[in-house]
C-alpha cells in the first residue's frame, strides 16, 4: 500500500529540515573548553558561544516541524510534533503544578536522576461540550536522552507522585503566539481565531476537547513571557469534507 500524499510530504519536509539544520551548524570549529554557569554554557573560544548555545538551545526545545502557514493568516501556523517523552502532572494554580515538576526534575524520583530545564513549560486544559475547563495538567519535555525504550524515565517518588512520563507529540498542531499575559480571556480569544481560520482552510478538524498554553523564558520572572496558544488538528479526509 502506497503512503498517503500527507505523510509522503511531512517524510520530506522532516528530511529537508534536518539536512537545513544540519548544513547551518556544520562549521569548523576549534577545540575549546566548555563550563556551564547554571544558566548557559561558555566557552573558552569566545567566538563558539552562540553557535553552542543554539545547538543546546535547539536540543532541549520539543521537537517539531513548521508545515504550513495558513493562508491569510501568517500568525498561524500548522507543526508536525515529532514524539517526545514528557513529565506531566494535573494541576489548580500554577505555582502548585510547576513545583512539583521542578522538583521532579531536579532529583526526586527514585533514580536522583536530574533532567535538562527545557522549553516550553506547557498547560494543557480539557474541555467540555460546552467548551468549560474540565481540568488542567502542566507539562515539561525531559530532553532527548530520555526513550521509552532504551532509556525510559525515572520512576516518581512519594512526593512527585502525581506525576508521570508519558510520550507526546506524533501529531499535528495549530499555533498561534500570544502577545501579552496569558489570561483565560486572551488565551480563548486566541483559541476562537484558531478555529475560524483553521476551519476556513477547509483542510483540517479541529478537536474540540481541549487547547495548550506553551511558555517560554525564564519561569519564575516578573519580566513578560513569550506564549503560544495550540490546538490539535487532523487533515480531512474526502469523506469527512463532504
Amino acid at each position: 500500500m502506497s503512503p498517503s500524499p500527507l505523510s509522503s510530504n511531512l517524510h520530506l519536509l522532516r528530511v529537508a529540515s534536518s539536512s537545513l539544520a544540519s548544513s547551518s551548524r556544520r562549521r569548523r570549529r576549534r577545540k575549546s573548553r566548555l563550563t556551564f554557569d547554571g544558566s548557559k554554557v561558555k566557552s573558552s573560544n569566545k567566538e563558539e558561544d552562540d553557535i553552542v548555545n543554539d545547538d543546546i538551545l535547539d536540543a532541549y526545545k520539543i521537537p517539531s516541524t513548521t508545515v504550513v502557514t495558513l493562508p491569510g493568516n501568517d500568525t498561524i501556523e500548522i507543526r508536525l510534533l515529532d514524539p517526545y517523552t514528557i513529565a506531566i502532572t494535573p494541576y489548580e494554580n500554577r505555582e502548585e503544578g510547576l513545583s512539583r515538576l521542578l522538583m521532579y526534575i531536579e532529583g526526586e524520583n527514585e533514580s536522583k536522576e536530574r533532567y535538562p530545564p527545557t522549553q516550553p513549560l506547557t498547560m494543557r486544559y480539557a474541555l467540555d461540550s460546552d467548551g468549560e475547563i474540565l481540568g488542567k495538567t502542566m507539562e515539561l519535555y525531559l530532553g532527548p536522552r530520555v526513550n521509552p525504550e532504551t532509556n525510559p524515565a525515572a520512576k516518581t517518588t512519594e512526593n512527585t507522585k502525581t506525576i508521570s512520563a508519558k510520550v507526546a507529540g506524533g501529531e499535528l498542531i495549530a499555533v498561534m503566539p500570544l502577545v501579552g499575559m496569558a489570561t483565560e480571556d486572551a488565551v480563548r480569544r486566541c483559541r476562537d481565531i484558531i478555529a475560524e481560520e483553521v476551519e476556513k482552510t477547509k483542510a483540517f478538524e479541529l478537536d474540540g476537547a481541549g487547547f495548550r498554553v506553551s511558555t517560554f523564558g525564564p519561569m519564575y520572572s516578573l519580566r513578560p513571557r513569550d506564549n503560544e496558544v495550540s490546538v490539535k488538528v487532523t487533515p480531512k479526509t474526502k469523506e469527512s469534507s463532504k
